[in-house]
């Protein structure tokens, strides 16, 4: 191709993508209050554990998991159930494709309000001394080919009580 046809097939590919923007992350206004005290008392230590890996099988058969990726534990409250909700669809299980969402409120409080881990080279991960209640666990199964980014975020809602020890599979 010549330097002509290159510099002109190049200026049309900038014009047809220098409009291209972002949208920004959806907005969602969430009703119920952020419960502090409840989220306080279900951090406390117990006796419980909770375990278990997280994991997306690839449309090729490949499985890409949590390895390497923050494992969050979220305490069960009103806010939070409305998030998940939002979010997944659902409050007991849910997956979605890697985006943000933004919420107002967000108090600052809910996200420090939470235990996290890393998942380990297996993408399994462990919460020890876990207190009696209910919880979300939450992760990022993400991997790229190319520039596109695939996999997503799981959340499975899990009841401890008694000094069990619960072993879950987050996958979609």
């Amino acid at each position: 191709m010549n330097r002509g046809r290159l510099l002109l097939l190049s200026l049309v590919m900038l014009a047809a993508t220098s409009g291209c923007k972002t949208p920004p992350p959806p907005v969602v206004k969430l009703t119920s209050p952020f419960d502090e005290a409840q989220a306080a008392e279900l951090l406390e230590p117990g006796e419980n554990t909770i375990e278990g890996s997280a994991l997306i099988r690839q449309q090729g058969g490949g499985v890409v998991t949590c390895a390497g990726a923050e494992v969050t534990l979220v305490p069960v409250t009103d806010y939070a159930t409305e998030r998940m909700v939002a979010i997944y669809g659902s409050t007991e299980r849910g997956y979605r494709f890697s985006g943000t969402v933004e919420f107002e409120p967000t108090p600052d409080a809910y996200t420090t309000m939470n235990r996290k881990v890393i998942g380990d080279a297996q993408g399994r991960f462990v919460f020890r001394d876990v207190a009696d209640g209910e919880f979300y666990v939450v992760t990022t199964v993400e991997w790229y080919i190319g520039y596109a980014r695939q996999g997503g975020v799981l959340m499975q809602r899990v009841a401890v009580a008694g000094g069990e020890v619960k072993t879950i599979v987050l996958s979609p």
